[in-house]
């Protein structure tokens, strides 16, 4: 499973096909689906939402989130894909259930559920010493679980486990996907500039 951003591949050796674009000269994926690569007759590369799932979300359950725009107390999000493993077989490692991530299935609509990640949600402790802008950056996807049903209009996340918190992010110089460092910080790999994030402990994702 890709999600929007993710880069696929370059340009001059890859078509791109529905789902995906090119920026720079790379492939990136447009919406979080399954990848697959098509011969007629260049090379092309394509991202298909899955229309097997309705996203049933409830309190507690896990997503994965795009950050949309931040302020000084809270995080906009979009939700597009959901744990899925409540509802499947459990997949398991060390005896620890792993998140079953599957896209919203009305991805390619403009119906993607919102959500918002508060200040006083970001991590435990004192909301004070926690600032929105050293946690998260538009186009960062994070792993959250749902804390309430809000309103009408949106879910309330949070992401104070330690296993929540940003997973994927773009440096923003170089482009490239950073690693983290540790809880707050991560580090692009090619230029090894460091910026701050509310990052997720590592946790392994099934597809």
């Amino acid at each position: 499973t890709v999600c929007p951003g993710d880069r696929l591949g370059r340009a001059r050796h890859f078509k791109s096909g529905p789902g995906t674009h090119v920026k720079g000269g790379l492939v990136f994926s447009s919406l979080v689906g399954i990848i697959s690569m098509e011969k007629d007759p260049q090379p092309t590369i394509r991202v298909d939402r899955s229309s097997n799932h309705n996203a049933v979300l409830s309190v507690g359950q896990a997503v994965l989130c795009r950050i949309l725009r931040i302020s000084t107390q809270q995080a906009v999000v979009e939700i597009v894909a959901f744990d899925a493993a409540l509802s499947e077989p459990a997949v398991t490692e060390g005896g620890t259930r792993l998140p079953q991530f599957r896209p919203i299935a009305a991805f390619a609509s403009a119906t993607l559920p919102n959500g918002v990640i508060r200040k006083e949600d970001i991590r435990s402790g004192a909301s004070e010493d926690v600032e929105v802008y050293s946690s998260f950056l538009p186009g960062d996807i994070v792993h959250a679980k749902i804390l309430s049903l809000g309103d009408s209009r949106r879910y309330f996340l949070t992401t104070c486990e330690p296993e929540l918190g940003v997973i994927r992010a773009i440096c923003s110089s170089s482009g490239k996907h950073m690693v983290p460092l540790s809880w707050k910080e991560m580090q692009c790999p090619e230029t090894k500039a460091k910026e701050l994030r509310k990052c997720a402990k590592p946790v392994t994702i099934s597809p």
